[in-house]
Protein backbone atom coordinates (compact mmCIF):
# COMPACT_ATOMS: atom_id res chain seq x y z
CA UNK A 1 0.00 0.00 0.00
CA UNK A 2 1.43 3.67 -0.74
CA UNK A 3 2.58 5.64 2.04
CA UNK A 4 2.13 9.39 1.96
CA UNK A 5 3.60 11.51 4.56
CA UNK A 6 0.87 14.08 5.81
CA UNK A 7 2.76 16.69 4.24
CA UNK A 8 1.54 14.80 1.01
CA UNK A 9 -2.35 14.92 1.95
CA UNK A 10 -1.74 18.51 3.05
CA UNK A 11 -0.61 19.07 -0.95
CA UNK A 12 -3.21 17.54 -2.17
CA UNK A 13 -5.72 19.43 -0.21
CA UNK A 14 -4.03 22.66 -0.99
CA UNK A 15 -4.33 21.53 -4.57
CA UNK A 16 -7.95 21.21 -4.52
CA UNK A 17 -8.50 24.14 -2.90
CA UNK A 18 -6.39 26.09 -4.72
CA UNK A 19 -8.13 25.21 -7.77
CA UNK A 20 -11.80 24.67 -6.16
CA UNK A 21 -12.22 28.08 -5.29
CA UNK A 22 -10.19 29.11 -7.86
CA UNK A 23 -8.11 31.84 -6.34
CA UNK A 24 -4.98 31.87 -9.00
CA UNK A 25 -7.30 33.99 -11.68
CA UNK A 26 -8.02 36.25 -8.87
CA UNK A 27 -4.71 37.26 -8.65
CA UNK A 28 -3.81 35.49 -5.18
CA UNK A 29 -0.60 34.22 -4.23
CA UNK A 30 0.20 31.02 -2.62
CA UNK A 31 2.56 31.23 0.74
CA UNK A 32 4.58 28.44 1.51
CA UNK A 33 2.94 27.72 4.92
CA UNK A 34 -0.61 27.32 3.19
CA UNK A 35 -1.96 30.54 3.70
CA UNK A 36 -3.22 32.57 0.59
CA UNK A 37 -3.23 36.42 0.45
CA UNK A 38 -3.69 38.89 -1.79
CA UNK A 39 -2.91 42.61 -1.11
CA UNK A 40 -4.71 45.76 -2.54
CA UNK A 41 -3.97 49.32 -2.91
CA UNK A 42 -6.15 50.31 -0.23
CA UNK A 43 -3.59 48.94 1.74
CA UNK A 44 -5.81 46.04 2.89
CA UNK A 45 -4.76 42.21 2.89
CA UNK A 46 -7.19 39.48 2.27
CA UNK A 47 -5.75 36.21 3.58
CA UNK A 48 -7.40 32.22 3.87
CA UNK A 49 -5.08 30.28 5.66
CA UNK A 50 -5.62 26.51 6.68
CA UNK A 51 -5.10 25.52 10.49
CA UNK A 52 -3.19 21.93 11.07
CA UNK A 53 -4.15 20.03 13.90
CA UNK A 54 -0.82 19.53 15.72
CA UNK A 55 -2.04 15.69 16.09
CA UNK A 56 -2.08 14.98 12.51
CA UNK A 57 -0.81 11.44 11.36
CA UNK A 58 -1.33 8.82 8.68
CA UNK A 59 0.04 4.84 9.09
CA UNK A 60 -0.99 3.41 5.97
CA UNK A 61 0.19 -0.04 6.81
CA UNK A 62 -1.78 -0.18 9.78
CA UNK A 63 -4.97 1.37 8.12
CA UNK A 64 -5.40 4.21 10.58
CA UNK A 65 -4.49 8.14 10.44
CA UNK A 66 -5.61 11.21 11.10
CA UNK A 67 -5.58 14.78 9.50
CA UNK A 68 -7.62 17.92 10.93
CA UNK A 69 -7.42 21.05 9.65
CA UNK A 70 -9.44 24.43 9.94
CA UNK A 71 -10.80 26.85 7.87
CA UNK A 72 -9.93 30.85 8.56
CA UNK A 73 -10.64 33.80 6.17
CA UNK A 74 -9.69 37.40 7.38
CA UNK A 75 -9.20 40.77 5.96
CA UNK A 76 -6.83 42.84 8.07
CA UNK A 77 -5.45 46.61 7.99
CA UNK A 78 -2.03 46.40 9.56
CA UNK A 79 -2.70 44.38 12.44
CA UNK A 80 -6.24 45.28 12.77
CA UNK A 81 -8.71 42.22 11.88
CA UNK A 82 -10.84 44.13 10.20
CA UNK A 83 -13.27 40.61 9.11
CA UNK A 84 -13.42 37.40 9.61
CA UNK A 85 -15.03 34.48 8.17
CA UNK A 86 -15.11 31.07 10.45
CA UNK A 87 -16.88 27.58 9.23
CA UNK A 88 -17.56 25.79 12.25
CA UNK A 89 -17.42 21.76 13.01
CA UNK A 90 -20.74 20.54 13.67
CA UNK A 91 -19.08 18.23 16.67
CA UNK A 92 -17.68 21.30 18.23
CA UNK A 93 -14.37 23.46 17.05
CA UNK A 94 -13.19 24.63 14.07
CA UNK A 95 -11.16 21.55 13.06
CA UNK A 96 -12.04 18.90 10.52
CA UNK A 97 -11.50 15.49 10.06
CA UNK A 98 -10.32 15.60 6.39
CA UNK A 99 -9.99 12.01 5.86
CA UNK A 100 -12.64 9.15 4.97
CA UNK A 101 -12.62 5.55 6.42
CA UNK A 102 -10.23 4.56 4.01
CA UNK A 103 -7.45 7.32 4.41
CA UNK A 104 -8.45 9.54 1.34
CA UNK A 105 -8.60 13.06 1.21
CA UNK A 106 -12.53 13.71 2.33
CA UNK A 107 -13.96 15.26 -1.36
CA UNK A 108 -17.19 15.48 -0.12
CA UNK A 109 -16.30 17.24 2.67
CA UNK A 110 -14.23 19.92 0.96
CA UNK A 111 -17.25 20.93 -1.29
CA UNK A 112 -19.59 21.61 1.40
CA UNK A 113 -16.79 24.09 2.59
CA UNK A 114 -15.72 25.71 -1.28
CA UNK A 115 -18.59 27.12 -2.02
CA UNK A 116 -19.37 29.16 1.95
CA UNK A 117 -15.99 30.55 1.49
CA UNK A 118 -16.87 31.51 -2.22
CA UNK A 119 -20.08 33.05 -1.06
CA UNK A 120 -19.23 34.55 2.62
CA UNK A 121 -15.59 35.47 1.65
CA UNK A 122 -14.28 35.73 -2.50
CA UNK A 123 -17.75 37.40 -3.28
CA UNK A 124 -17.94 39.80 -0.23
CA UNK A 125 -14.42 40.86 -1.27
CA UNK A 126 -15.40 41.55 -5.07
CA UNK A 127 -18.13 43.75 -3.37
CA UNK A 128 -16.20 45.20 -0.94
CA UNK A 129 -13.59 46.13 -3.43
CA UNK A 130 -16.60 47.83 -5.52
CA UNK A 131 -18.74 49.45 -3.37
CA UNK A 132 -17.49 49.20 0.14
CA UNK A 133 -20.60 50.87 1.92
CA UNK A 134 -22.73 48.02 -0.59
CA UNK A 135 -21.03 44.83 0.69
CA UNK A 136 -21.15 46.27 4.13
CA UNK A 137 -24.84 47.11 4.73
CA UNK A 138 -25.86 42.82 5.42
CA UNK A 139 -23.04 42.74 7.93
CA UNK A 140 -23.22 45.91 9.68
CA UNK A 141 -23.44 44.13 13.17
CA UNK A 142 -20.74 42.67 14.98
CA UNK A 143 -21.58 38.86 14.33
CA UNK A 144 -23.52 37.11 11.60
CA UNK A 145 -24.59 33.39 12.04
CA UNK A 146 -25.97 31.17 10.12
CA UNK A 147 -29.54 29.71 11.42
CA UNK A 148 -28.22 26.22 12.17
CA UNK A 149 -24.55 28.08 13.16
CA UNK A 150 -22.42 26.42 10.85
CA UNK A 151 -20.22 29.49 10.61
CA UNK A 152 -19.80 32.90 11.69
CA UNK A 153 -19.00 36.43 10.14
CA UNK A 154 -17.12 38.69 12.47
CA UNK A 155 -16.78 42.67 11.50
CA UNK A 156 -14.81 44.79 13.73
CA UNK A 157 -16.37 48.67 14.68
CA UNK A 158 -13.51 49.57 12.50
CA UNK A 159 -14.72 48.32 9.63
CA UNK A 160 -17.59 50.02 9.78
CA UNK A 161 -16.75 53.06 10.94
CA UNK A 162 -13.30 53.64 8.35
CA UNK A 163 -15.47 52.50 5.22
CA UNK A 164 -19.19 52.51 6.13
CA UNK A 165 -21.98 55.06 6.97
CA UNK A 166 -22.65 57.07 9.66
CA UNK A 167 -26.08 54.66 9.72
CA UNK A 168 -24.34 51.60 9.31
CA UNK A 169 -22.34 52.73 12.07
CA UNK A 170 -25.53 53.24 14.29
CA UNK A 171 -27.01 49.98 13.57
CA UNK A 172 -23.77 48.32 14.52
CA UNK A 173 -23.87 50.01 17.66
CA UNK A 174 -27.34 49.16 18.19
CA UNK A 175 -26.41 45.41 17.29
CA UNK A 176 -23.46 45.35 20.16
CA UNK A 177 -26.56 46.57 22.89
CA UNK A 178 -28.27 43.77 22.13
CA UNK A 179 -26.12 41.49 21.72
CA UNK A 180 -25.49 41.93 25.44
CA UNK A 181 -28.89 42.05 26.54
CA UNK A 182 -29.71 38.46 28.78
CA UNK A 183 -32.19 37.47 26.00
CA UNK A 184 -29.73 37.39 23.48
CA UNK A 185 -27.16 35.45 25.12
CA UNK A 186 -29.12 33.21 26.07
CA UNK A 187 -30.65 32.66 22.71
CA UNK A 188 -27.13 32.40 21.32
CA UNK A 189 -25.28 30.13 23.64
CA UNK A 190 -28.09 27.83 23.90
CA UNK A 191 -28.80 27.68 20.16
CA UNK A 192 -24.95 27.11 19.64
CA UNK A 193 -25.03 24.32 22.03
CA UNK A 194 -28.04 23.02 20.41
CA UNK A 195 -26.19 23.20 17.08
CA UNK A 196 -23.37 20.81 18.42
CA UNK A 197 -25.66 18.44 20.52
CA UNK A 198 -27.38 17.71 17.41
CA UNK A 199 -24.57 16.32 15.50
CA UNK A 200 -22.10 14.69 18.45
CA UNK A 201 -21.52 11.03 18.09
CA UNK A 202 -21.13 10.79 22.02
CA UNK A 203 -25.25 11.68 23.03
CA UNK A 204 -27.65 9.38 23.46
CA UNK A 205 -29.98 11.28 20.64
CA UNK A 206 -32.83 8.56 21.36
CA UNK A 207 -32.98 8.80 24.86
CA UNK A 208 -33.04 12.88 24.26
CA UNK A 209 -35.83 12.08 22.28
CA UNK A 210 -38.23 10.60 24.54
CA UNK A 211 -37.39 12.25 27.80
CA UNK A 212 -41.47 14.45 28.10
CA UNK A 213 -41.84 17.93 29.22
CA UNK A 214 -42.83 16.07 32.67
CA UNK A 215 -39.81 14.32 33.70
CA UNK A 216 -37.65 16.94 32.35
CA UNK A 217 -39.66 19.75 34.47
CA UNK A 218 -38.63 17.14 37.29
CA UNK A 219 -35.29 17.26 36.64
CA UNK A 220 -34.75 21.27 36.01
CA UNK A 221 -37.27 22.69 38.55
CA UNK A 222 -35.14 22.11 41.62
CA UNK A 223 -32.30 23.35 40.20
CA UNK A 224 -34.23 26.68 38.89
CA UNK A 225 -35.59 26.96 42.95
CA UNK A 226 -32.09 26.09 44.74
CA UNK A 227 -30.49 28.94 42.64
CA UNK A 228 -33.12 31.50 43.06
CA UNK A 229 -32.61 30.53 46.79
CA UNK A 230 -29.17 31.10 46.99
CA UNK A 231 -29.04 34.27 44.88
CA UNK A 232 -27.47 32.58 41.65
CA UNK A 233 -30.26 32.93 39.42
CA UNK A 234 -29.49 35.55 36.22
CA UNK A 235 -31.83 37.09 34.48
CA UNK A 236 -29.91 34.88 31.50
CA UNK A 237 -30.54 32.02 33.84
CA UNK A 238 -34.26 33.40 33.34
CA UNK A 239 -33.78 34.30 29.61
CA UNK A 240 -32.96 30.39 29.55
CA UNK A 241 -35.52 29.15 31.48
CA UNK A 242 -38.29 31.00 29.45
CA UNK A 243 -36.49 29.45 26.09
CA UNK A 244 -36.97 26.04 27.37
CA UNK A 245 -40.58 26.62 28.14
CA UNK A 246 -41.32 27.50 24.74
CA UNK A 247 -39.35 24.41 23.55
CA UNK A 248 -41.72 22.31 21.28
CA UNK A 249 -39.19 19.75 20.02
CA UNK A 250 -38.65 16.81 22.49
CA UNK A 251 -34.61 16.69 21.61
CA UNK A 252 -33.58 19.71 21.83
CA UNK A 253 -36.41 20.68 24.85
CA UNK A 254 -33.64 17.89 26.97
CA UNK A 255 -30.59 19.64 25.41
CA UNK A 256 -31.73 22.91 27.14
CA UNK A 257 -32.35 21.37 30.38
CA UNK A 258 -28.82 20.34 29.86
CA UNK A 259 -27.96 24.05 29.34
CA UNK A 260 -29.67 24.81 32.70
CA UNK A 261 -28.39 22.21 35.30
CA UNK A 262 -24.68 21.64 33.78
CA UNK A 263 -21.92 22.86 36.59
CA UNK A 264 -24.16 22.95 39.75
CA UNK A 265 -21.47 25.32 41.56
CA UNK A 266 -22.66 26.55 44.76
CA UNK A 267 -25.60 24.19 45.47
CA UNK A 268 -25.40 20.82 47.76
CA UNK A 269 -24.00 17.74 46.94
CA UNK A 270 -27.61 16.27 46.10
CA UNK A 271 -27.67 18.58 42.92
CA UNK A 272 -24.06 17.66 41.50
CA UNK A 273 -25.89 13.41 41.88
CA UNK A 274 -28.92 14.78 39.89
CA UNK A 275 -26.69 16.61 37.17
CA UNK A 276 -24.27 13.35 37.06
CA UNK A 277 -27.18 11.32 36.25
CA UNK A 278 -28.56 13.23 33.65
CA UNK A 279 -25.50 13.63 31.86
CA UNK A 280 -24.31 9.73 32.67
CA UNK A 281 -27.90 9.45 30.45
CA UNK A 282 -27.08 12.23 27.97
CA UNK A 283 -23.53 11.00 27.05
CA UNK A 284 -23.38 7.10 27.94
CA UNK A 285 -19.82 6.98 26.24
CA UNK A 286 -18.13 9.69 28.70
CA UNK A 287 -19.29 7.53 31.30
CA UNK A 288 -17.64 4.34 30.30
CA UNK A 289 -14.64 6.66 29.23
CA UNK A 290 -14.20 7.81 32.87
CA UNK A 291 -14.71 4.58 34.14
Amino acid sequence: MEQKRPADIFQELLDYLWNGLGLEEKGWKRLKKGDFKKKTKNGLTYQIWFDRSRYNYIDYEIGHGNVEMGFSCIIKQGDDYLYSFRIESPTGGSFFRMLTEDLRLDIELLDTFLPLIKAHYLDFIDRFEADPVEALQPVCAPFTEAEDYSWRIHVDEQMVERYGTAEQLAVYRRQVELRGTPEHKAKNGMGSMLFHLSHAKDVDHAWASSRTKEELDQVVEPFVQAKRQTGQWTQEDEAGYQLYQQETDPKKRTFRVWYLIANPRGLPKEFVQKELEFRWKLFPEKKEESK
